[in-house]
């Protein structure tokens, strides 16, 4: 027998119930190429006029934040989110992350309350519109396959976290499609030591019930999203940050729901 939407997996679905969870799927990523296509047309360049004249630098984030929330109302994840209030309102962190889906991206950037830029995978310069796009998001590409422009990465981010901007990453690098989290890469730290500001875990559950990774499906579900205590970088040094990385990694395993 069938369990409630919410609580059922892709095979689990059958009839109707798939179709629409496939309908879904695809009005998702039509909800996201409109967003991006008619408010990234017009307010791209007006958010660089705006930043070379007036020096306005998150005229964009307000639109952005709108079509992110709506991108995860399509998808029909319903968010809990616990936490916020172990963070300081003027502090910036850098948010590190399990990886579920391609909704926590969205999820961390439109619920936090603040504005959070994103480590990103030097792809994405490529989308058009997007890949335009992301300076004004302090979308921060990272290409690690050269080390010279990983290195540049980490600087800019750093610049980033010392004018006040979070950042979030999600080192596993890809999506779990069982829950497991998998091994954490440096980058991200690297960046919160090369600024001195603290690392917060972000424990995110259930996004991978709603869209997981190659089912090609979107099943409308809890979605929870917990912030556990920021961890500060002061003692940490390239020589011992992999104490960190792993301590950051064991406290999110401690809270992640697997298979």
């Amino acid at each position: 027998m069938i369990r409630s939407v919410q609580e059922s997996s892709p095979l689990q679905l059958s009839g109707w119930r798939l179709m629409g969870a496939r309908l879904r799927y695809g009005a998702s990523f039509v909800v996201a190429g409109l967003c991006l296509f008619l408010l990234g047309i017009p307010l791209i360049p007006l958010a660089f006029l705006l930043r070379s004249l007036f020096g306005w630098q998150d005229f964009i984030h307000p639109f952005a934040k709108f079509g992110a929330r709506l991108y995860l109302r399509t998808a029909g994840a319903r968010v809990t989110l616990s936490g916020l209030e172990r963070l300081e309102p003027a502090q910036a962190y850098v948010f590190i992350a399990n990886h579920q889906s391609n909704l926590d991206p969205p999820l961390i950037f439109c619920c936090f309350g603040r504005i959070i830029g994103a480590l990103a995978k030097q792809e994405l310069t490529r989308v058009p519109l997007f890949g335009q796009g992301m300076p004004l998001a302090h979308l921060i590409p990272v290409d690690r396959s050269n080390p010279k422009r990983a290195i540049a990465s980490i600087k800019k981010g750093a610049e980033a976290l010392r004018q006040g901007y979070s950042l979030m990453a999600f080192p596993e690098g890809t999506r779990s499609v069982d829950g497991r989290v998998k091994e954490f890469k440096k980058g991200a730290f690297f960046i919160a030591l090369e600024a001195g500001v603290p690392v917060v875990p972000v424990v995110i559950n259930g996004t991978r019930r709603v869209m997981g990774k190659g089912t090609g499906l979107c099943i409308p579900g809890e979605v929870q999203v917990e912030v556990l205590p920021p961890i500060p970088t002061l003692g940490y040094t390239t020589k011992n940050i992999g104490e960190l990385v792993e301590q950051v990694r064991q406290q999110i395993i401690e809270r992640v729901k697997v298979d």
